[in-house]
């Protein structure tokens, strides 16, 4: 369950840079106290860069006052407000005040101010530059809410970070750095992000005024290289935050350096360690009085303990966090807290609390669910009032562009005639593509009809295959049935009547040869009726016709594991009511995968997994036997077995994928549509 510490983690984004929160009145006796020193400043363009800042200040909490200092600003600076460089600044500190409450807004302004910003003159190129830099950023942060995320780094790489570097600006070139390893990060591109996260720690090398930033990076550094699950390098990143977190130990992010180096210590199986970390790290939190950080730091140490298997002390931090996630208006974190305390009450057997808990989680993720309709609702009708306001606008405009043209009676022969030779250049250039779009469309038709012959035969062979494997399923469940009840029946009645004739022979006292020669006949047919069972089980199992799917699986895995192969079966969220059909065949793929790692993989030890998620199956399978060159040895000359197999997975509109190298083993991942 260590993947659902997502949300979690992401959260800590944004809490990092704040350690206390202030009420109304302080902010704005602060505001007040910053307001009274600019008012001493004498010279017109400091005072006005004062009043931008402070308004900058009120942009997060009153978007009135924010702009009322902008205002200040610009009367401030009279005619010199008229320059390029102070329009820039004027669109820049705008556009702060709209971030929260009309990002559409600020991205034009931001945009506005990159129009007045990026052809300054030599004297103000270099602020103009860190303000071009800080302008793409907010742009780019404004996309990455939108879903953007890869646009955002591609701003941060080819925008930010060029601006900072041209500038000379150390500072704001490694936290434009520490940015692009972030969402990479977050991106799951693990590796670039660990080339941006050296690079800023490349900047910051030996400088002893940087601790704290050095401190930050060598901690999600260490996360990233967590995730990429590179524990040597995250194991050294923590190293080297451990150094500085003695320097500064009030530091803000202590917490977080606790949290990460416990997942550190948990993900090598080093539990005493972990839990040593996380509880410093609550008592750090709870001495900020960061209620967040608790929250991650409990559901952390509640991660350590499922993943050791200890689900009692796991239950019991979860029962710790939810408190802190209750009264959060995140419906996404309770859905996740909800949902384990499910699993882990399962796991612990208390089936009538787990009941209870997946009640709360069916209610959350339904209430989600709900709350993303509205928002679309809302989405489509801000959409709506947005085409009528274009509307009224353009019927504005024509009835302007009506009056302009009673006022223009002399013009208007020629603009008939101009209007015309334009109407026929686009009469006749319509006319010209329509003609090349019929041709690109016949010959479009022509490649769908031929795609579609093509799908329609393959269509017809899986069709075909469908048909011959219920065919040899029946096939194989009657011959089963034969040899169970008819064969086997017969053999076990001839085993009893030599049974019988072997007591008499033993109350007679003949022959010992004799004797003897008929107990190992008898001992043979027991052989034989066991073999017999055995073949009639593998061609239809009981279990699967009357325990359902999980248990013959388990059954299949019990009767193929022996003293030299290991085979570990897991399962998670299987139903027993699937389709006989589907049953049959994912009972197959997996005995057919177990058949050919037993025959030639060598392996001690093989992975099983089934579980199913929003209708889909996944089958996994893995050994770490010799493996073999998937491209020579498996595509050029594929086995029946295999193929079998693809052609039950094509069969269930499934997904088949093999991931294997000489000498470390072999991956089986099968996708598997349930209901076809």
């Amino acid at each position: 369950m260590t993947h659902k510490l997502g949300l979690f983690i992401l959260y800590w984004l944004f809490i990092i840079t704040s350690g206390f929160s202030q009420s109304k009145e302080e902010l704005k006796h602060y505001s007040d106290s910053l307001y009274r020193q600019l008012q001493q400043i004498g010279d017109h363009e400091t005072k006005a860069q004062a009043l931008f800042d402070l308004s900058f200040f009120w942009s997060d909490y009153d978007t009135t006052q924010a702009l009322s200092y902008i205002r200040e600003a610009e009367n401030v600076l009279g005619r010199t407000g008229s320059s390029g460089y102070y329009q820039g600044l004027k669109s820049f500190y705008r556009a702060a005040v709209y971030f929260e409450a009309d990002p559409a807004k600020a991205k034009q302004k931001y945009m506005e101010a990159e129009g007045s910003l990026k052809d300054v003159g030599e004297e103000k190129r270099a602020e103009a530059s860190r303000y071009r830099a800080r302008l793409w950023g907010s742009y780019g942060a404004l996309l990455q809410r939108e879903g953007k995320a890869h646009e955002y780094v591609e701003i941060l790489i080819e925008k930010v970070i060029p601006l900072a570097k041209s500038i000379g600006d150390s500072s704001l070139l490694g936290n434009n750095y520490q940015n692009v390893a972030m969402n990479l990060m977050n991106l799951g591109d693990y590796e670039k992000a660990d080339d941006y996260y050296n690079k800023a720690l490349q900047l910051l090398k030996g400088k002893k005024k940087a601790l704290e930033e050095r401190f930050t990076l060598f901690i999600n550094a260490a996360r990233n290289a967590l995730l990429h699950k590179n524990y040597r390098k995250s194991g050294e990143c923590i190293d080297s935050a451990a150094v500085l977190a003695v320097q500064i130990p009030n530091s803000s992010y202590i917490p977080i350096y606790h949290a990460v180096s416990g997942s550190h210590w948990a993900a090598i199986k080093n539990y005493e360690k972990a839990h040593a970390h996380f509880e410093s790290g609550l008592s750090a939190a709870k001495m900020q009085n960061n209620d967040d950080l608790v929250a991650t730091l409990l559901f952390d140490q509640f991660a350590a303990y499922q993943a050791n298997n200890q689900y009692a002390p796991a239950k019991k931090k979860l029962l710790e966090v939810l408190p802190y996630v209750r009264q959060k208006s995140s419906l996404r974190n309770k859905q996740m807290v909800y949902y384990n305390l499910a699993t882990t009450a399962t796991e612990l057997r208390q089936y009538q609390e787990a009941v209870k808990w997946y009640e709360a989680y069916k209610n959350v993720s339904d209430t989600l669910f709900s709350d993303k309709s509205q928002e679309q609702i809302h989405e489509l009708e801000k959409k709506y009032q947005t085409a009528e306001k274009e509307k009224a606008f353009l019927q504005i405009k024509t009835e302007n562009q009506k009056q302009q043209l009673s006022l223009q009676n002399t013009r208007m022969l020629a603009g008939v005639l101009l209007l015309t030779s334009i109407i026929l250049g686009v009469v006749s250039y319509i006319w010209y593509n329509a003609l090349k779009n019929k041709k690109k469309l016949a010959a479009q038709k022509e490649l769908l009809l031929q795609e579609e012959l093509k799908n329609h035969r393959q269509q017809e062979k899986l069709n075909l295959y469908h048909a011959m494997l219920q065919g040899q399923e029946r096939e194989r469940s009657r011959i089963a049935r034969d040899l169970h009840d008819g064969l086997g029946g017969m053999l076990a009645s001839v085993k009893l009547k030599l049974s019988a004739v072997a007591t008499n022979v033993d109350k007679q006292e003949i022959n010992k040869e004799s004797h003897m020669e008929l107990y190992t006949i008898i001992n043979q047919l027991d052989h034989s009726v066991n073999e017999l069972r055995r073949v009639a089980r593998n061609m239809m199992p009981e279990s699967l016709l009357y325990m359902g799917l999980e248990a013959a699986l388990k059954d299949l895995c019990n009767a193929m594991s022996n003293a030299e192969l290991k085979i570990d079966f897991q399962t998670s969220n299987l139903n027993d009511n699937y389709p006989q059909p589907f049953q049959i065949a994912v009972y197959r793929i997996v005995q057919e995968l177990l058949t050919n790692a037993v025959k030639h993989s060598g392996a001690s030890q093989v992975w099983v997994q089934c579980r199913e998620e929003d209708g889909k199956f996944f089958i996994s399978v893995e050994d770490n036997g010799r493996g073999f060159d998937a491209k020579n040895d498996l595509f050029e000359k594929e086995g029946i077995g295999i193929s079998n197999i693809r052609n039950r997975v094509e069969i269930l509109n499934g997904q088949f994928d093999i991931d294997a190298t000489l000498g470390r083993g072999a991956s089986f991942h099968i996708q598997l549509d349930i209901y076809g």
